[in-house]
């Protein structure tokens, strides 16, 4: 029988010493992938995340995450490759479609793309008003993905009026929208009258009215009350052009203010 070779005494703490030296593969080679990678399209099943140990040559599998859908024929595992690192994940999953949301009468609808989590929004033709929300998201509900708002509807309307030294009768009926046919009276500032009734008081209502194509019907205008549209029969250019004596125009002047007095006064005994 062939006994071992002995070492002496100091050879055996030379050979502990290097021992320690040695590289890892001799000492206790790693024989295992490390965790397996995050995806942000699927997630690991359930079986593999309590692993611990993935030895070369081992798989993992994974199911794509709610939104997403597998893609034909491409392989959704890991491999776990001799040289102890995982294969390159591809994108084996990829996100569904919540397919076009419809029409959009009288507007139009802006898209990206129809893709899950992606945003479309939604905006009405001149003369319309958006009902509704005016974006909407790909979200996913349960297992299918689907639009989070319903598609919305244009209003045939009318914007809020603007008139220059004017308000609404009624301060209550001021919105941003008007139906079509809804009606809004009107009157002048103090001090103003409309300039299609000058010979009106300035407290007196106008009304507007909302069309079919989102337009009101002519918009009333005030103006400061004065004896300017007397002048004009005696315009500044007659005066200048036409030699009109300023005494005959001041006697005109009178004769109008005189003829005013009276329509007022006639106006004030019918209203009483």
């Amino acid at each position: 029988m062939v006994s071992a070779p002995r070492c002496r005494p100091g050879a055996r703490g030379l050979l502990a010493l290097l021992m320690l030296l040695l590289p890892l593969p001799l000492a206790g080679a790693r024989s295992s992938c490390g965790a397996p990678p995050t995806l942000s399209f699927a997630e690991l099943l359930d079986e593999f995340k309590t692993w611990t140990y993935f030895p070369s040559e081992s798989t993992v599998s994974y199911n794509c995450h709610p939104g997403y859908q597998k893609v034909y024929k491409a392989q959704s595992t890991l491999l776990c490759k001799r040289q102890l690192v995982w294969s390159e994940p591809e994108e084996f999953c990829r996100r569904k479609s919540c397919g076009h949301p419809g029409d959009l009468a009288n507007g139009k609808i802006h898209i990206t793309d129809l893709l899950f989590g992606s945003n479309i929004t939604f905006s009405c033709d001149k003369g319309f008003r958006l009902v509704g929300h005016d974006t909407s998201q790909c979200v996913i509900d349960g297992t299918r993905v689907t639009w989070n708002h319903k598609l919305p509807f244009c209003e045939a309307g009318c914007q809020k009026p603007e008139v220059q030294t004017g308000s609404m009768v009624n301060a209550l009926d001021e919105k941003m929208w008007y139906h079509v046919n809804e009606t809004l009276p009107f009157k002048c500032s103090p001090g103003y009258q409309f300039s299609s009734h000058s010979q009106l008081p300035a407290t007196d209502r106008c009304s507007i009215t909302c069309l079919a194509d989102g337009n009101w019907t002519a918009l009333p205008v005030c103006k400061k009350q004065s004896t300017s549209d007397v002048c004009e029969m005696a315009s500044v250019k007659e005066v200048n052009e036409c030699g009109v004596s300023l005494e005959r125009l001041r006697t005109q002047l009178e004769v109008q203010k005189l003829y005013l007095e009276i329509k007022k006064l006639e106006l004030e005994l019918k209203s009483q």
